[in-house]
């Protein structure tokens, strides 16, 4: 048991989880996928823009963890929330992605409550996970931190976020949110549709269906004091869905709003270009 002067110590040294306040101040939470810049300026660049977290995707990228904790250090300094969407549910990946700096792990194509453990196994700390204990964590400003301290500390403000991407998933969502350590869900909207026999019809009624019945899962997880909250993926090309989402959740749980960056770049620039090539009259 941490002492209170040892948990004052890792507190006053954290960075804080703005992405985390954010939804606990039941506020909608905003990310921007790192995809396309994938070096230190995107943490300054996200912040600028008024997000709150910067997602570094290593599962669809060949984005490695060296370059992602450049990223996830450039987010840090400039007061947003990193995030890393790994590739596979391994020590490996998530525990050095934490290890670098990252605040949340997302992890794909979590379909039940078995791989659901694993994960938080090696995200969190004894005694919710098994996760290796290190010094000189980025989170932590690289300071020297009790250890019995850190390890509770980190527990409460790193993100375990298991993704629900397939009708199994939403089956066994219950099953999955009774796993201690688990914080939110992330709907890889675009395979559950294609899960759903539906795909690439993001409008579908199913989609807002499926939502329902996992925002009523969330809901009935959310007690004593614990607060799940679901994420959006794969929508940021479909304002209307997000919006319908958000506003007829009577749970007010679907609050997390992510969106790739290539999509933002590529108009912002063909709005540029377009604008400069029609100077001349």
């Amino acid at each position: 048991m941490a002492s209170n002067k040892d948990l004052a110590i890792a507190k006053a040294a954290i960075f804080p989880n703005t992405f985390k306040t954010t939804l606990h101040e039941g506020k909608i939470a905003t990310s921007i996928m790192a995809r396309a810049v994938t070096n230190h300026t995107v943490g300054q660049i996200a912040a600028n823009a008024g997000f709150h977290a910067v997602m570094v995707d290593m599962e669809h990228s060949v984005v490695g963890l060296e370059t992602a904790a450049g990223i996830f250090a450039s987010a840090l300094n400039a007061g947003v929330t990193p995030l890393v969407r790994v590739p596979a549910a391994g020590s490996e990946w998530i525990s050095r992605s934490l290890d670098g700096g990252a605040m949340g792990v997302i992890v794909p194509h979590v379909n039940t409550a078995e791989e659901a453990r694993a994960v938080v196994k090696y995200a969190k700390f004894s005694p919710l996970g098994e996760r290796s204990i290190s010094g000189g964590m980025p989170i932590f400003r690289l300071r020297s931190v009790p250890n019995v301290a850190s390890s509770q500390v980190a527990n409460e403000s790193t993100l375990v976020i298991c993704m629900i991407e397939t009708v199994e998933a939403v089956n066994n969502v219950d099953e999955i949110l009774a796993v201690e350590g688990v914080d939110m869900l992330h709907v890889g909207t675009n395979d559950l549709a294609d899960s759903l026999g539906i795909t690439g019809d993001l409008g579908n009624e199913k989609i807002f269906e499926t939502y329902a019945r996992i925002s009523d899962a969330a809901a009935r997880a959310s007690v004593n004091g614990r607060k799940v909250y679901i994420g959006m993926g794969g929508l940021q090309n479909q304002p209307e869905v997000v919006s319908r989402l958000v506003n007829e959740d009577k749970n007010k749980l679907i609050r997390w709003i992510s969106t790739a960056d290539f999509p933002l770049y590529t108009q912002a620039l063909e709005d540029c270009a377009t604008t400069m090539n029609n100077m001349l009259k």
